[in-house]
């Protein structure tokens, strides 16, 4: 069983823990807040918590569509037929 100090301090830190073994790092949580990691879903987030993973959510879905869009672009489809060749162009 835990020590005493050790639940009181897990109390105090709103039932979470880190503890360092050597060059290891353990997480401690009570079965509370483990149960509140494991539900992963939107419920009991606030309104700006729910923004903010919406948002986090819809930048990161653009990031990948627009990596397997640079994947499967074709360089001679863009009319860079010589790959060392640069070109600049000024825009508005």
């Amino acid at each position: 069983m835990l020590d005493e100090k050790l639940k009181e301090a897990m109390e105090l830190l709103g039932g979470k823990a880190i503890l360092k073994d050597q060059n290891q790092y353990f997480v401690l949580l009570s079965l509370k807040e483990f149960r509140k990691i494991k539900k992963e879903g939107v419920e009991g987030l606030t309104k700006q918590e729910l923004i903010d993973k919406i948002n986090n959510d819809i930048a990161s879905w653009k990031v990948i569509q627009e990596e397997e869009k640079v994947d499967g672009m074709d360089l001679a489809e863009l009319g860079a037929e010589k790959a060392d060749e640069i070109r600049y162009e000024k825009t508005a």
